[in-house]
């Protein structure tokens, strides 16, 4: 039993260390990253890495030049953005920001990619912020600051969803906080979603760079290969396994500078006559939506679906000016339509037939038109609640035969 205990004694000694482990700031020595052509850097939360890249302004990202970025409206941006302060910075201060992570979120998640790029004069600069291991997120983390530092207005697709939540969480957790809520954002995702709504058969970043920038990505590495890519990155310390999440990365903040130029263009008219319109109905500018919707109207080979909505808005942003008579031209035009399924077009014109024409039983005419219909099923009601229900229909119809005289008058005389 002595000898046992003598044992376990000897066992469970541990060596006195004299001084700390030293903390090896510098690991060119033990990962050569000489293949990626970056550099370290230094900053008050540790050592970071970074490559930089350059690209001429007359460099063509699918069909578009990036300097067309640099043209961009910045008064329509905002508008679009809904953010008034970003009119008040030129394209030049814009920075263009897209990470890639380790996983969908949550705390355990790294950050181990940050894109950023800015204009220089004519060229656009690219900053890619590597994170060759988690003890670097504070250099990570610190070189991205320096970047915010200088930005007027930030640029990403997603990003108020995906992109700057991540960075928030972890820069928290490396000690190293970012300033992105005080800048002002163009979320790229949501003007396109309500610009093309419908066109598209997804919004996903490959989807639109293929239909709006004519780009279409050669090789590219999945996203949803990035996170293992990065892992045997970290392990081995070979490059090559990071080196196309890189590329992925950079066509990512390409596409940022070229939908930006694409977005101003289509805002502004350059592009079709329906972006337009739906750009300047969000901005509450009804004039110019219903100049833009009379020409998206008069568009050859607009299915009737297509052209019901145009019609809609039309009305809709008439009203919105105060152009109650050519808004009521569009509900009649509306039931003149082959197989006019929709109820708004009986309501809203006989709304304006009863309160702005002071013609009573025109109005009723229409409701029980569309009663008539909705009975024989040859139109659907809205959904209850709403004016455009059965019930509603039924309220108003009552109404307005009170109002004729009880029913005894001739509807219409």
């Amino acid at each position: 039993m002595g000898d046992l205990r003598d044992r376990l004694r000897g066992a469970l000694t541990q060596p006195v260390r004299d001084k700390p482990p030293v903390r090896e700031d510098n690991v060119t020595g033990q990962m050569d990253l000489s293949m990626l052509g970056g550099r370290w850097f230094e900053t008050q939360h540790g050592p970071g890495y970074v490559i930089d890249s350059y690209y001429e302004g007359g460099h063509l990202h699918g069909a578009i030049p990036l300097h067309q970025a640099l043209e961009a409206d910045t008064t329509m941006l905002a508008r679009q953005s809904g953010d008034d302060r970003l009119g008040a910075h030129g394209p030049d201060r814009y920075l263009f920001i897209d990470t890639e992570t380790t996983g969908m979120g949550g705390a355990g998640a790294l950050v181990f990619l940050a894109g950023v790029a800015r204009f220089e004069g004519s060229s656009l600069r690219l900053r890619q912020f590597l994170l060759p291991a988690p003890v670097y997120e504070g250099g990570l983390m610190g070189g991205l600051a320096e970047e915010l530092q200088r930005a007027g207005a930030l640029v990403s697709y997603n990003g108020k969803s995906f992109d700057m939540p991540a960075l928030e969480a972890r820069s928290i957790l490396s000690r190293a906080r970012l300033e992105l809520r005080g800048l002002p954002h163009l979320d790229l995702l949501h003007p396109n979603r309500r610009l093309f709504k419908g066109l598209f058969a997804s919004h996903r970043l490959p989807e639109v760079e293929v239909r709006l920038l004519g780009f279409e990505r050669e090789d590219d590495c999945p996203s949803a290969e990035v996170p293992a890519r990065y892992f045997h990155f970290q392990r081995s310390g070979d490059p090559t396994h990071i080196a196309p999440v890189l590329r992925h990365n950079a066509w990512d903040i390409l596409s940022l500078v070229a939908l930006t130029a694409r977005l101003s263009a289509d805002c502004s008219g350059g592009g079709q006559a329906l972006q337009a319109a739906r750009a300047a109905e969000y901005a509450h500018d009804y004039a110019a939506a219903a100049r833009y919707y009379t020409e998206a109207l008069e568009a050859e080979a607009r299915g009737r679906a297509a052209r019901g909505e145009v019609l809609e808005k039309l009305a809709e942003c008439y009203r919105k000016a105060e152009s109650f008579e050519d808004a009521a031209g569009c509900w009649e035009q509306m039931l003149r339509e082959p197989r006019n399924r929709r109820v708004r077009p009986y309501v809203e014109l006989a709304k304006h037939l009863e309160h702005r024409r002071k013609e009573p039983g025109r109005a009723l005419e229409l409701v029980e038109e569309a009663i008539g219909l909705i009975e024989r099923g040859l139109v659907r009601p809205g959904r209850e609640g709403t004016e455009v229900s059965r019930a509603a229909l039924e309220h108003r119809r009552g109404r307005l035969r009170r109002k004729v005289g009880g029913g005894r008058l001739k509807v219409g005389g």
